[in-house]
């Protein structure tokens, strides 16, 4: 596994603030109201080590799949907790119920919106420092207990790359309304990341 000495690991996380940043401003215009978000972690990560870093163990996650294309191929994957989907949904539909794991299919659609949104302002602001083209597929979506979200995309992409880029968000400055972006690039593309981030060996 490959390690960020401080320098990368500060470049990477002002890539991820400016990142949701430009999340944040796009939301607030489909929520109709100011919505905050921070970055308070970014790590690179063995893949096997993606869900302990979460540690959504025994609880729900909405994951939004988007497949990455261009020059740095690869999944991207946004993973709302409960908490932190029932209050963007609260704010953007207030008279809809909200039943986590019973979305409707509008409510269904608010998420994946918000997920593509999220993804892309992150991508962009990568794609724009690394000078790489990077596209976003539809997005589909999953919401079920924690390991069986990610149990199939990441048994699928486990068998295609070695690390994930893990950027965690916080809404509203509370830590129970949490968010992940987990980007997984292709043996490719992850060697022309570690090429232009200049990341070196452990030790």
């Amino acid at each position: 596994m490959k390690k960020l000495n401080f320098n990368e690991q500060d470049l990477l996380t002002e890539i991820g603030t400016i990142g949701t940043g430009h999340a944040a401003t796009a939301m607030a215009d489909i929520l109709g109201q100011k919505i905050t978000i921070t970055v308070p972690n970014v790590e690179l990560v063995s893949f096997n080590r993606v869900a302990e870093y979460i540690g959504a163990a025994g609880s729900n996650l909405a994951c939004i799949y988007l497949d990455v294309l261009g020059d740095l191929p690869g999944t991207v994957v946004v993973m709302f907790t409960e908490n932190a989907a029932r209050r963007l949904l609260q704010i953007f539909m207030p008279d809809v119920p909200f039943s986590f794991l019973e979305l409707s299919p509008f409510q269904q659609s608010a998420l994946m919106e918000m997920g593509n949104i999220l993804s892309g302002a992150y991508l962009t602001a990568l794609a724009d420092f690394s000078n790489q083209r990077m596209y976003l597929s539809v997005p589909r979506l999953s919401v079920d207990m924690a390991e069986a979200s990610l149990s199939v995309p990441l048994i699928k992409l486990g068998s295609e790359t070695d690390y994930a880029l893990l950027i965690q968000a916080k809404f509203f400055e509370e830590f129970t309304n949490r968010g992940y972006i987990v980007y997984f690039p292709n043996p490719d593309a992850a060697a022309r990341l570690i090429e232009i981030f200049g990341v070196g060996s452990d030790g």
